[in-house]
């Protein structure tokens, strides 16, 4: 199989867009050496991600307006269609990066704090006046 440019940016770019969401995701959200913090940690449980995004939908305690945005989610970054084609430079990664903060930032505020943190750890700020949810 010979490979593409856009073989090689879907490969670098799906991590990729993976590592900038959560960053996006924790500096908006609560900045400082908390943030940085977190982050080191997520990065280091990258390849856990995934999975763990899955337990947490699969969670019966997790409330069903969080669990659409990661079924969407997922769905998003496995179909090949989208919004603007990958083989766009930049402009085909940026929205794959920005419809999945979108998501992520909308399961997060759905999830109670005592759930998120059980499948993925404390988030950034973690508490319920930066969720717009009940403390948890």
């Amino acid at each position: 199989m010979e490979w593409t440019i856009s073989h090689v940016a879907f490969v670098v770019g799906g991590p990729a867009a993976i590592c900038v969401t959560v960053m996006v995701l924790v500096v908006r959200s609560n900045g400082g050496r908390e943030a940085t913090t977190f982050l080191r940690r997520q990065g280091a449980d990258l390849p856990r991600l995934p999975g763990r995004l899955r337990g947490l939908a699969a969670d019966p305690r997790t409330p069903r307006r969080a669990r659409w945005p990661l079924i969407a989610l997922a769905v998003y970054l496995v179909n090949p269609i989208d919004l603007v084609p990958d083989m766009i430079p930049v402009l085909g990664q940026l929205d794959d990066i920005a419809v999945a903060a979108l998501l992520l930032w909308l399961a997060w505020r759905a999830v109670p704090p005592a759930i998120w943190r059980e499948h993925l750890g404390p988030g950034p700020g973690d508490g319920a006046a930066d969720r717009g949810g009940a403390p948890g």
